[in-house]
């Protein structure tokens, strides 16, 4: 009986011994952390300022450093310069064009008879039908009116040779268009009756749109094949067996070299299709992104005006997070010297 209970004994000890031990933390085990359910990642509020560099140089040509301060995600730039101008960011920008005509001419042989000597010259009409092939074609040449511009380019004075070309200069021709109406040009070309006749010759015509304020989208507007001479004549000149004058597309030319001592006045008109000056459309402005996430530690911006003037510089700042904060504009206007 005795031994019966010694052994209850023991095994009660060694459960008490075993509850505990798993009571017991295991040697070395730490505590767990607490987990930080905030996002680790946010930098609070959005804020941003800038500056002009109190070192920076207002004049064209330097270079003007803009700084920047806070924390934004992205910053965008309007320099205020043409084609980077915030009050054009919703807006189409149109620039008026001034169109500039230029050609070579010649005329030959130097002969006897001045008269003709004076054979060509450079008009336009806003009234013409645009009729270059009908049976009335010439009729109605003469029933438009026709305004000389000769006096606007450089043309050969004497007959010579006719493959020394004179330079015609560019000439502004954007009044012709002022009416708004599809404008034809022509070289009327005469030959007088009984005389020595002369030939005339065009090459290498052209209208350049020159873009006022942004002469970077300047452009042709029209070249000698575009233009798209076609003569229309007086029936003596129509008549013509031969030497009848030409139009392919790299020159113009009234024909005639041999003498026409015993002909009528001959009388021809080289009309262009009808023209149109456009206005150029640039679209709207855009900015120019210089704080990203990969660089928004570039907190410096440098920037150099081409031409002296009052600009309004505009930075915009935002940021990329899901629950986004309303832009910062912020507004410098400087003036730029020469």
């Amino acid at each position: 009986m005795k031994d019966l209970i010694k052994i209850y004994l023991i095994a009660g000890l060694c459960v008490s011994a075993m509850v505990a031990s798993c009571n017991k933390d295991p040697e070395g085990v730490m505590d767990r952390p607490k987990i930080d359910v905030e996002d680790p990642t946010s930098q609070g509020p959005m804020s941003f300022d800038v500056r002009v560099d109190e070192s920076s140089t207002l004049k064209v040509g330097d270079t003007v450093k803009f700084i920047m301060e806070g924390n934004p995600d992205m910053v965008s730039f309007y320099s205020g310069a043409i084609g980077n101008d915030y009050a054009y960011k919703d807006t189409e920008r149109f620039y008026d064009i001034v169109a500039n005509l230029s050609f070579r001419s010649g005329k030959a042989p130097n002969n006897n008879t001045e008269a003709n000597w004076d054979c060509a010259q450079l008009v336009y009409s806003t009234d013409f039908n645009g009729d270059r092939s009908s049976g009335n074609a010439y009729t109605n040449v003469q029933a438009a009116t026709w305004t000389n511009i000769t006096n606007r380019f450089a043309l050969p004075t004497v007959p010579g040779d006719i493959a020394n070309y004179v330079n015609s200069g560019a000439g502004d021709i954007s009044d012709i268009f002022a009416a708004g109406k599809p404008v034809y040009l022509a070289w009327h070309c005469t030959t007088q009756a009984a005389s020595n006749r002369v030939q005339f010759r065009v090459i290498e015509s052209s209208i350049q749109g020159i873009v006022i304020g942004n002469s970077s989208l300047s452009r042709e507007l029209y070249t000698q094949s575009q233009l798209g001479f076609q003569w229309v004549e007086n029936p003596a000149s129509a008549a013509q067996a031969s030497n009848r004058p030409t139009v392919s597309s790299t020159q113009v030319m009234w024909n005639g070299i041999f003498n026409n001592l015993t002909g009528p006045f001959k009388e021809g008109y080289a009309i262009s299709g009808p023209l149109t000056l456009p206005q150029f459309n640039a679209g709207k402005d855009m900015p120019t992104v210089i704080i990203t996430k990969q660089n928004k530690n570039a907190l410096v911006h440098k920037f150099v005006y081409s031409k002296a003037g009052n600009y309004e510089v505009v930075f915009i700042a935002a940021n990329t997070h899901v629950n986004e904060q309303p832009e910062i504009i912020k507004k410098l206007n400087i003036t730029i010297t020469p």
